[in-house]
């Protein structure tokens, strides 16, 4: 599976583990940012999770957050460098996490993957 479909497919499966959170939630608002959601275009569904969920999700908007950089980076060609020394990440990097920002060293160095 090439890296551009496992994110896609992450970022479906993120937003709809976002979604399911949401309608077992007892809170009122939470019930009519479902609709909101449902009815939001794509490339401003993460804006609006972000600044209307509480910590409770924030695992999932981080996650969320790191796919759709790295679909930003393949639509400019720049997927695959790191973000910031702007050498190739390894491609079993890659093949782990499609949605890798750095290669090893810098990735050490900020004490992250």
């Amino acid at each position: 599976m090439n890296h551009q479909k496992r994110l896609h497919d992450e970022l479906t499966q993120v937003k709809s583990n976002i979604l399911v959170m949401l309608s077992k939630s007892p809170h009122p608002a939470h019930q009519g940012l479902i609709t909101t959601l449902k009815h939001t275009a794509n490339n401003e569904w993460l804006d609006l999770a972000a600044k209307r969920l509480g910590p409770e999700y924030a695992n999932l908007i981080n996650r969320m957050t790191m796919l759709e950089a790295a679909v930003s980076q393949i639509d400019i060609g720049q997927y695959g460098y790191c973000c910031d020394c702007e050498e190739k990440i390894a491609t079993a990097l890659l093949q782990k996490d499609p949605a890798t920002q750095r290669c090893t060293k810098c990735a050490i160095k900020r004490g992250s993957n």
